[in-house]
């Protein structure tokens, strides 16, 4: 047989066992304990549907109806030590098959499908004594309903003149499918509008939704018979093309204080409160500023401070979000570890007093913490290092009375390697940090009071990095930036100055390993950021689908690179970049999917001198600032920086570390759990990471035109990995043992664009991760 079959056989062989092992693991044997002896029992409930909807829906639905089966058919198998068991099976019984269909009937008639059909069927499969059941449902849900009209009809002149003028923020809209869930949600929107309108009490009691009035006409005895023929035909048309009218009105005036508007009167302010109350006696002392009494005991914090965070102001319309605004803001600082407002109405008056209560943290605590790890973000060897460190940090939540979050941390550490030395590197750092809550400009940000939060972000850091005998660093950093979120939950983070210097001391050995690197010269340099940046994040879910995006611009260089002095003497790099992180999760009970894109660019526009003092374009990003691909997290079938750039041969033979102006990269990982071993949770995932990392261009080098980005080259330079993986769960932390191949390798890209070169079961690339990729 010629080789390259035999090649080819082995390699598929390997292929299916990478993704059929983790599988079997997952699957494992199946147990069935204390059953009932030569009695039907349940051993498998299927729910089949048949639908127009989409598949996503479709799922969803189908998940939905297993829901609504009657806890006896439903089939509760557990995972222990990769066996799967099946405990006290219950017998069978077809009262619960028939119970089972009226569950379903009414979940489907909830999701606007009127029209469908509902069977059932069983089979026993005879298993030594076992008599195992198999009850399948047959679902045809039919057309589903569509909402044809919507209307308000509130007796309430002020009710409907509010619901009117919400009614473009309404989700139900003309030709949607009906379901109560949706109505539910549109009576919960107008609910929320009218509590932010002053009606404190008003609930559901009050509020309900009138729904296919056509139908409702044909049960009145006193209809004419030729209206009743003609609704009779319009009904017959809506089977066709099913319909619905949905009104929503107001109940009667059993609860007359369910419909007036409440003002909020005292606002009673008690900041320093205690969840044991001693026996001291404490004489409070009580402040009243525009309306507002503070009342404390400790005098802990400033009364200004107090007052600018508190949101319900004496005789102002009662708003729900202005009580969950104070509440949310004076409990996300840190400085509480409870608040709680207390709502007191009168309703005689119809208004109401307001206490905030609030239960101080402890002011400082001091953490040492020692930890463990192998480096994986090594900036000079791609060797795996084991290191140690210590850190310790001081925490003061209560700064200048103010909530001000202040953090001094201090952290040495160790890494034990290679080159002949026990102790590779040493390293030791400190750094200082301050959170305040609000912003602190020169000048006053009117937006802000619209705001759900801000904080105002000072750090300061020095760091000493001495990889011996080879290269030192010594690095500054100080920012100052504004932290926010927005009324759409948006997160905003932004830094008008951000100082970054990276000082670097190089060795005789260095120099000797920079003549066998080509670029180690032109990466490792001293150099000065001046930078401003912005960062967008939003998070949202829309059922078991989870969405995370962030997007991240900086620019260095742009402002102060015009100071002659500053730029020739401390070598300032010039540079802009762009990163946009997209990511997205699909829950299931026992599994998930996770999707990642990521897209960076960066532009180094600066100047540099070379040996002889003439003035070069700068072509590199600052190391620290460059893209790299491989590691734990990134192209898991590579080392760390050890893929691309793109195609090119041009590091083959040294074991230089890879940087790039440019990161293309997108992984897909399906997630599932494998069971428990003593009390931990073990899980695995089946994975494919696919990008690369490129220059923007060849840097005046034809050696490197494979490492220039160029969309005709795209299919060729792009990696491809996959593996598998198996996961510890702690709850608190994942400890991550990942295995992946590499499946399409840029640097074969003239031999099959790549694919499947040099793949062997024992020459994958094993990853030691802490927690999820991403």
């Amino acid at each position: 047989m010629p080789a390259n079959i035999t090649n080819t056989r082995i390699r598929n062989y390997y292929y299916r066992m990478l993704i059929w092992l983790p599988l079997l693991l997952a699957a494992g044997c199946r147990t069935i304990k204390n059953y009932p002896v030569e009695k039907p029992f349940i051993y498998k409930t299927t729910v089949k549907v048949d639908t127009k909807l989409p598949s996503s829906e479709k799922s969803n639905l189908v998940s939905q109806l297993e829901n609504q089966l009657d806890d006896s058919l439903q089939v509760k198998w557990t995972s222990k030590r990769f066996r799967k068991i099946l405990n006290r099976p219950p017998v069978f019984d077809t009262i619960y098959a028939a119970k089972s269909l009226d569950y379903i009937n009414d979940l489907l008639r909830a999701s606007g499908f009127m029209y469908g059909n509902i069977s059932w069927d069983s089979s026993i499969n005879l298993v030594e004594n076992q008599q195992r059941v198999n009850v399948v449902f047959n679902v045809v849900t039919g057309k589903r309903l569509r909402l044809d009209s919507i209307g308000y009809a509130f007796r309430d002149s002020t009710l409907q003149a509010i619901a009117l003028a919400s009614r473009r923020e309404s989700q139900l809209k003309k030709g949607d499918a009906y379901s109560n869930g949706s109505i539910s949600l549109e009576l919960d929107r107008l609910l929320n509008i009218y509590r932010n309108n002053g009606y404190l009490k008003i609930n559901r009691e009050d509020v309900y939704a009138e729904v296919d009035t056509v139908v409702a006409a044909l049960i009145d005895p006193g209809l004419d018979p030729f209206e009743q023929i003609r609704l009779l035909e319009e009904v017959q048309k809506r089977r066709e093309n099913p319909q619905i009218d949905i009104v929503f009105k107001q109940r009667g005036t059993e609860n007359p204080e369910h419909l007036q508007q409440y003002r909020f009167r005292e606002i009673r302010i008690f900041p320093d409160r205690t969840l044991v109350q001693d026996g001291a006696g404490q004489t409070p002392d009580t402040i009243r500023k525009n309306g507002i009494s503070i009342i404390s005991t400790k005098n802990l914090f400033k009364t200004p401070f107090l007052l600018r965070n508190n949101f319900l102001l004496p005789g102002a319309l009662y708003k729900q979000e202005d009580v969950s605004r104070t509440n949310n803001v004076l409990g996300q600082m840190g400085a509480w570890q409870q608040v709680g407002i207390d709502l007191l109405p009168v309703d005689s008056l119809a208004v109401v007093d307001a206490e905030i209560n609030m239960f101080p943290a402890k002011k400082q605590n001091l953490t040492v913490d020692l930890e463990a790890s192998r480096n994986a973000t090594d900036l000079i060897t791609t060797s795996n290092l084991f290191g140690l460190a210590i850190n310790f940090g001081l925490h003061d939540r209560n700064v200048n009375r103010q909530a001000i979050q202040a953090n001094t941390n201090m952290r040495f550490g160790i890494e034990l390697g290679n080159r002949g030395r026990i102790i590779q590197t040493l390293q030791g750092s400190i750094g200082q940090s301050f959170s305040i809550p609000k912003f602190v400009t020169p000048f006053r940000v009117k937006a802000e009071k619209n705001l759900l939060s801000t904080r105002t972000l000072i750090t300061a850091s020095g760091t000493l990095t001495d990889l011996r005998d080879f290269l030192t660093f010594r690095s500054l950093n100080t920012t100052i930036g504004y932290e926010w979120t927005n009324k759409k939950n948006r997160n905003w983070y932004y830094s008008p100055f951000n100082i970054e210097y990276v000082r670097t001391i190089k060795t005789d050995s260095f120099y000797k390993e920079a003549q066998k690197i080509p670029n180690l010269n032109y990466l490792y340099n001293d150099g000065l950021i001046i930078s401003q940046y912005l960062i967008l994040r939003q998070f949202w879910t829309r059922g078991k689908r989870l969405y995370n995006f962030k997007i991240q611009l900086e620019e260095s260089g742009g402002i102060f690179g015009n100071i002659k002095t500053l730029d020739l003497n401390t070598r300032l790099y010039r540079f802009a970049k762009a990163d946009i992180d997209f990511r997205h999760y699909i829950n299931n009970p026992r599994s998930s999917w996770a999707f990642r894109f990521f897209v960076g660019v960066g532009i180094p526009y600066g100047k540099q001198y070379d040996t002889a003092g003439n003035i070069i374009k700068e072509n590199n990003l600052p190391f620290f600032k460059s893209y790299f691909a491989g590691g734990p997290s990134s192209m898991r079938a590579w080392q760390v920086r050890q893929l691309g750039p793109g195609s090119s041969k041009f590091y083959a033979n040294s074991q230089s570390f890879r940087f790039a102006d440019l990161q293309l990269e997108t992984n897909i990982e399906y997630r599932f759990n494998l069971g428990t071993l003593f009390g931990i949770n073990l899980k695995s995932a089946l994975f494919t990471d696919i990008g690369n990392i490129w220059y923007r261009n060849n840097q005046g080098n034809p050696e490197l035109d494979e490492a220039a980005f160029k969309l005709s080259r795209l299919y060729k330079d792009i990696a491809v990995a996959g593996g598998t993986s198996l996961r510890f769960d702690f709850n608190y932390f994942m400890i991550r043992f990942d295995w992946a191949y590499k499946m399409k390798d840029p640097f074969y890209s003239d031999i099959s664009s790549g694919w499947f070169q040099n793949v062997k079961l024992l020459k994958g690339q094993f990853q030691l991760g802490i927690n999820a990729p991403f």
